[in-house]
């Protein structure tokens, strides 16, 4: 709906002047005298060239205006403007304030014209509005961002006529973890127009740890998921590894002390041994020597056995999960046995 462009007159820069008459109640807080003389400026330069014809230069005039103050006047020329440009959502919605403002007894004449005129102009262009709607799955909706020309659309407005401007228009959805959806439309005057958009999950999205890839799909089926951790793992547990260290190293050294105390009571035996022929007085240092060699063979025992246990209970060290309640505590202790040692154990 191309509106005729009106030749200025003294009456468009009477309302423009009424401007200044009488203050809207939607006006929040007094106007400066400042802001009053721009928006009488903004506001004739804005009619002027509504009037010529060029409703895009003179929408951002209009706009300001109303911005600084508003008055019935601007507002019902910006919307016609709005409604020339195409923008039947927007420029309806300014016609229908002035429609519905309550204007007071004394109000100016041109605010009554301005009011009576927006609700002609609103009767012609509010039928050509236009309905989009908008239909997305494969995704959790409040996971989903949906766009129509950029502008971000609720999704508490899926399927559901979302009143649209004519013509064409590029939706868009997207969602973490899922391909981008886009569809273009083209929205004829006074019609409806569904679009549907499906989100398939992302195999090269990168999801945090701890997180999940998309699973569900439409229908119910499930897509491939990402590896997690397991809640509750805990790094490599090399405590049984130290165990057998510490057991192995206390073991070599009680060998070691005993094999070398067994050098020596040999040495005095070697001595006091004749011809291999021992006198009585050296029976104690013969059992003494026995005892020490045996417990220095079992103690290098041991103690190579908690080298190797350990190294390979540090080199297999694996996460596990956090213990439960009532779980037996780490048990490691060296066995000992005729021509053979060892460690053993249990290891949670």
């Amino acid at each position: 709906m191309d509106i005729e462009p009106r030749h200025l007159s003294w009456t468009s820069f009477a309302y423009c002047g009424a401007v200044l008459a009488f203050s809207s109640p939607a006006v929040a807080q007094t106007p400066s005298a400042e802001d009053i003389a721009s928006a009488r400026t903004l506001g004739i330069e804005g009619v002027r060239l509504a009037e010529s014809g060029d409703c895009a230069a003179a929408t951002a005039k209009l706009e300001a205006a109303e911005k600084l103050y508003h008055a019935p006047t601007t507002l019902e020329r910006l919307g016609e403007c709005q409604v020339n440009l195409g923008r039947l959502v927007a420029g309806t919605e300014n016609l229908n304030r002035v429609v519905r403002e309550t204007l007071p007894p004394n109000a100016p004449a041109p605010f009554v014209a301005a009011q009576q005129r927006a609700a002609q102009l609103l009767a012609v262009a509010q039928p050509r509005i236009g309905k989009l709607r908008i239909h997305v799955e494969g995704a959790p909706l409040d996971k989903i961002s949906a766009t129509v020309d950029g502008a971000n659309v609720p999704t508490a407005l899926f399927d559901s006529g979302r009143p649209t401007d004519p013509g064409f228009h590029e939706v868009k959805a997207t969602a973490f973890g899922f391909k981008a959806a886009t569809a273009s439309v083209e929205l004829a005057a006074g019609t409806e127009s569904q679009v549907s958009l499906v989100l398939e999950p992302d195999p090269n999205a990168a999801f945090p740890p701890g997180s999940t890839a998309p699973g569900a799909q439409a229908g119910g089926t499930e897509s491939a998921t990402t590896a997690v951790p397991l809640s509750g793992s805990t790094s490599p547990n090399r405590v049984p590894a130290y165990v057998a260290f510490g057991i192995g190293g206390v073991a070599a050294v009680v060998g070691a002390v005993s094999g070398i105390m067994a050098l020596g009571t040999k040495s005095s035996l070697d001595n006091a041994c004749v011809n291999k022929v021992c006198p009585a007085s050296s029976k104690s240092d013969i059992d003494a020597l026995s005892t020490r060699a045996t417990v220095s063979t079992i103690g290098l025992a041991v103690g190579l056995a908690g080298a190797v246990v350990g190294t390979v209970l540090f080199v297999t060290a694996r996460g596990g999960s956090a213990k439960a309640p009532g779980a037996q505590p780490l048990q490691g202790r060296p066995w000992l046995g005729v021509g053979a040692a060892g460690v053993g154990g249990t290891f949670e």
